[in-house]
């Protein structure tokens, strides 16, 4: 047994004690009414400061982050032109690499075109492959076409980031095993206990690599896995447990499909599956045709599966108040007013600055609010989604959409309870009550809801009963 001493559970300010048993929360309360003798116990004396429900990344992409620990970083770098990029790319030492790997490429501030003849006549002689900064396109050279046995001919450049997938193995790397390792340590020291991947190529051999991993240990979380669209057949028969289980069905659809297309999609996809639906909407005009279709169109095939809108960048509340009994949930990423936000600010035909992200106006309209980082393509650092829906501060310190910022309470909530009910696993994760799932961390100092969280840490991090992190 594991008991929490002189602990906080946020936002309350009275230090109780939580008493851990096979996985499980057994009591929260006064130590003196444990009929438990102290010295058989494993104590956390937790100091008085405050304790949370385990964080919940409600959507992620962990196989690509482990992907990119292999590959360059350019998320910080600004290419203004052909030549600054030819530039940087001949300079890069290469020396003992098989292919020249990159992540985090934005183009869109080159105006000129960037074709597969730019660069083939590099003369790099080693295979080349850039990921975009959202995830979905990549930029590679003639020999990366040749090592991927890709015919060329078949994809339009750059290529959409899904059909490399379906050709590459993510345990091809050198070091697979060692950064998932690494990738899930540094998961645990953030305070996640469990993370949703959201991946819409996600097949049958994807989740018997995770349940590998977790055999192995080598992987502690708790992991929520979608099914991609294309791939539900694949699991008949599958079973989830607490450790790796099947969540919604993912779609992806493209910006200029009309409604009766997803329709018809959707319709047969609800004849051979009753699982909970998640569908990429980022523009306005996507998340209108997803949800006119859903529940004008389509809501007698509904039943009772969950309906999410991941990311939702441009969901507007007021327009959509009457679905907000629906079961409907947004997972929204507001890192990325931090991580992209300057970007919006330079695009802005191609945003509504001051609405995206509106997690304020959700809240108002009371839709079930979750939230993710969308890493690799956001900063997976939890502090980021927190201070961003706070501040709603970009890294060059603009602020975007003031109006929808909301308090320290309020994303927490998102990102432990609104997380938990969006997976409908509210009654075993996301807070913190007897009977619940131990998963749970104890943070560095007493926080309110009116406090900043500058210097704020994790000290233990605790799954399923277990400490599988401590600062000391």
């Amino acid at each position: 047994m594991k008991l929490l001493s002189n602990a906080k559970i946020f936002p309350s300010l009275k230090s109780q004690s939580i008493l851990i048993d096979k996985g499980k929360i057994i009591f929260i309360g006064d130590k003196n009414k444990i009929n438990f003798s102290l010295k058989d116990l494993d104590i956390i004396d937790c100091e008085n400061n405050s304790i949370l429900p385990g964080l919940i990344d409600g959507h992620c992409h962990p196989l690509e982050v482990v992907s990119n620990m292999e590959s360059i970083d350019l998320s910080e770098i600004k290419f203004n032109s052909k030549d600054d990029l030819k530039k940087y790319l001949i300079n890069t030492n290469f020396k003992n690499k098989k292919t020249l790997k990159f992540h985090g490429f934005e183009h869109r501030n080159i105006k000129e075109s960037l074709n597969l003849k730019f660069f083939d006549e590099l003369n790099l002689n080693i295979p080349l492959i850039m990921k975009h900064r959202t995830g979905h396109l990549m930029f590679l050279n003639s020999l990366a076409f040749k090592n991927l046995k890709i015919n060329i001919n078949d994809y339009k450049f750059p290529v959409d980031s899904q059909k490399i997938h379906q050709k590459t193995s993510y345990q091809e790397q050198s070091n697979f095993k060692d950064n998932v390792k690494k990738y899930n340590k540094m998961l645990i020291k953030y305070g996640y206990t469990t993370i949703v991947d959201a991946g819409v190529n996600n097949d049958i051999s994807k989740f018997n690599t995770y349940k590998n991993l977790i055999k192995e240990n080598l992987i502690n979380l708790n992991i929520c896995y979608m099914l991609g669209n294309e791939k539900v057949e694949q699991f008949q028969g599958i079973k989830s447990n607490e450790k790796l289980y099947i969540g919604p069905t993912k779609f992806i659809f493209p910006e200029e499909i009309s409604m009766n297309e997803i329709e018809t999609i959707l319709k047969n996809h609800m004849t051979i599956s009753k699982n909970d639906l998640a569908f990429h909407a980022i523009s306005s005009d996507m998340i209108f045709k997803i949800l006119h279709t859903l529940f004008e169109k389509l809501n007698k095939f509904l039943g009772s599966r969950l309906i999410r809108l991941e990311h939702a960048t441009e969901f507007f509340p007021n327009t959509y108040k009457a679905y907000n009994d629906k079961k409907l949930h947004l997972i929204f990423n507001p890192n990325f007013i931090y991580d992209h936000g300057d970007f919006y600010i330079q695009n802005q035909d191609d945003f509504d600055i001051d609405s995206i992200f509106n997690l304020n106006d959700s809240y108002k309209y009371k839709f079930n609010i979750g939230a993710g980082t969308d890493s690799p393509f956001g900063s997976i650092d939890p502090i980021n989604i927190i201070n961003s829906s706070i501040n709603r501060t970009t890294k060059n310190k603009n602020i975007i959409g003031n109006k929808n910022k909301v308090d320290l309470y309020e994303i927490i909530k998102a990102i432990t309870y609104g997380n938990a009910k969006a997976l409908k696993k509210q009654n075993k994760i996301g807070t913190l009550k007897v009977g619940k799932n131990a998963d749970i961390i104890v943070l560095n100092e007493e926080i309110s809801k009116s406090s900043t969280i500058d210097n704020l840490q994790i000290n233990h991090t605790i799954i399923n009963g277990k400490t599988e992190y401590a600062k000391y």
